[in-house]
C-alpha cells in the first residue's frame, strides 16, 4: 500500500511500483471514463455555514478505535495506528480538527477527501491529510486502476494519487458511480431566494432612514438648473453626514415630502426557505442552538451523525488495514458517548444501572457525573457487596489454597473501591 503522487508529470512524492509502468498514459485518460465536479460555492453562505459547524462539531467528538475480535472476545488495540488516529492524524490537526474538517467538507460539497501518506518503505501510515480542492476528478484507466486527480486549494497545484490512498466520505450517494450528489444545484433555488429576501430586508432598512420628496422652485428656471438645484440639495442634506436630518432652504425653494409606504419584512417566506435548507441537511433550529432534549439528540445522532460514523469506519478499515488484518477481525470504528448530551437525571439513572451491573468502572461513572477520577477507581463493581466483577466467585465461595497475602490484597482493593464509590455518591 504505497502512495502514488505526482505533480505536473514530474514525480514529487512516493511512487508505487504497480503504477510506474502506466504513468505516461494517465494524462490522456483525463478525457475518458471518469467523474469531475468543481468545489461548491456554499462556503460563503451563512445558513449552510451554521449547519456545517453544528454537524462538524458533533462529528469531531467521535472517538476512533482500532478493534480486533477473536475467540477471546473484543480487544481495543493501542498500536501506532490507533495512537495516530486518536491523537494527531496529520501534523497540523488534532483528531477533533481532522473529523471536523471531514464533516464540514461533506456538508459543503457532499464529498470529503483525505490523502493517506506512508513512510519511505510503505510499512507505516505517516499521516492522513484532509484536502480542500479547487477541482477534482476520479477516473479509471484501461487496466481498471482507479485514480484520483485533484487541484489542491492549498497550493493551487494538481496531483494524482491512487483512489485506494484516499479516504473518501460521500453524502447523497445516489446518482454517480464515485461521487456524492453536490448540494449546489439542489439548494440553489432556496438559497437564491433567501439571499433575495435578505436584500429586500436591507432595502427596507435603508429606505426607513431616507428622505423622499420633491423640490418646488418658485422662480423660473430651465431643466438643467432644476437638476443642479436638486443635486445640490441631495448632496448637502440627504446623505450620511446629515445625521440630524435638518435642511436649510431659502424662499425660492420649497420641499414637499412624499410619504413612503414601508413594505413588510417577509418573515414567513424567509423562515420557510431557511427550514427547507435545514430539512435538506436533517437539522433544525434546536440543533444549531444546542437546545435539543435527550430524545431529540438521539434522533439527530441516528439520522445525521451515525451515518457519517459508519462511513468513516468502513472507509478507514478498508483503506488503512491490510486484507490479512481484516481477515483476523481487525476493524476501525468511530464511536460516540450518547450520554454526554443527556441530562444529569438521565445520566444518573442509566449510569447507575450500568455501574451496578459491572458495565462501568467507578471513574467512568464519575466522569459521566462531571467528577474527576480517583485513585483505585478503574475497577468494575457489581452489586454483591461491591466486589470486583472478576472476583465474584472468590468472594462468594472462596478459593482453596489461596494464601493470606493474596486475600489481603483483594480485601484492600475492594475496600479502596468501596471508598471511591461512596466518595462519588457523596458528590466528592
Amino acid at each position: 500500500m504505497g502512495l502514488f503522487l505526482w505533480k505536473g508529470g514530474i514525480d514529487t512524492g512516493i511512487i508505487a511500483n504497480i503504477f510506474g509502468a502506466y504513468k505516461a498514459k494517465y494524462r490522456p485518460l483525463l478525457l475518458s471514463r471518469g467523474e469531475y465536479v468543481p468545489t461548491g460555492t456554499l462556503r460563503d453562505n451563512d445558513i449552510v455555514g451554521a449547519i456545517a459547524d453544528a454537524i462538524a462539531k458533533n462529528v469531531g467528538k467521535l472517538q476512533p478505535q482500532v478493534i480486533r475480535k477473536d475467540e477471546k472476545g473484543m480487544t481495543i488495540k493501542n498500536d501506532y495506528l490507533a495512537r495516530l488516529l486518536t491523537l494527531r492524524p496529520c501534523p497540523e490537526m488534532s483528531t477533533y480538527d481532522f473529523l471536523y474538517r471531514i464533516a464540514a467538507d461533506l456538508v459543503y460539497t457532499s464529498n470529503s477527501f483525505s490523502v493517506i501518506f506512508y513512510n519511505d518503505d510503505f510499512t507505516r501510515v505517516q499521516s492522513i491529510q484532509p484536502i480542500t480542492t479547487k477541482s477534482f476528478r476520479i477516473f479509471e484507466d484501461d487496466k481498471h486502476n482507479i485514480l484520483f486527480r485533484f487541484r489542491w486549494d492549498y497550493d493551487g497545484e494538481t496531483y494524482t494519487v491512487p483512489y485506494q490512498n484516499v479516504i473518501h466520505i460521500k453524502a447523497r450517494y445516489n446518482k454517480k458511480r464515485f461521487l456524492g450528489t453536490s448540494p449546489d444545484i439542489e439548494l440553489k433555488r432556496s438559497l437564491d431566494l433567501v439571499e433575495t429576501s435578505g436584500e429586500i430586508v436591507k432595502n427596507i432598512v435603508n429606505r426607513s432612514n431616507s428622505l423622499a420628496g420633491y423640490l418646488k422652485y418658485n422662480n423660473l428656471a430651465d431643466s438643467e438648473e432644476l437638476k443642479r438645484i436638486a443635486k445640490d440639495f441631495q448632496d448637502a442634506y440627504m446623505n450620511s453626514d446629515n445625521a440630524g436630518g435638518i435642511a436649510a432652504i431659502d424662499s425660492t425653494v420649497e420641499f414637499k415630502e412624499i410619504a413612503q409606504r414601508t413594505a413588510n419584512v417577509p418573515v414567513s417566506q424567509i423562515s420557510f426557505l431557511r427550514d427547507n435548507v435545514y430539512r435538506y441537511y436533517g437539522v433544525n433550529e434546536k440543533v444549531l442552538t444546542s437546545t435539543l432534549s435527550d430524545q431529540e439528540w438521539i434522533s439527530f445522532y441516528e439520522n445525521v451523525i451515525e451515518p457519517i460514523a459508519i462511513q468513516l469506519g468502513y472507509e478507514f478499515t478498508f483503506k488503512l488495514l491490510t486484507p490479512r488484518e481484516i481477515g483476523f477481525g481487525n476493524k476501525i470504528e468511530f464511536t460516540a458517548n450518547l450520554l454526554q448530551y443527556a441530562t444529569l437525571q438521565t445520566r444518573d439513572t442509566i449510569g447507575g444501572n450500568m455501574f451496578d451491573r459491572g458495565a462501568m468502572t467507578i471513574n467512568e461513572y464519575r466522569e459521566l457525573m462531571y467528577y474527576g477520577p480517583v485513585e483505585d477507581g478503574d475497577v468494575r463493581m457489581v452489586s454483591l457487596n461491591y466486589v470486583k466483577a472478576g472476583d465474584q466467585s472468590l468472594y462468594q465461595i472462596g478459593q482453596e489454597g489461596q494464601d493470606n497475602g493474596q486475600q489481603d490484597r483483594q480485601r484492600q482493593a475492594m475496600a479502596a473501591a468501596v471508598r471511591a464509590y461512596y466518595q462519588t455518591m457523596k458528590g466528592g
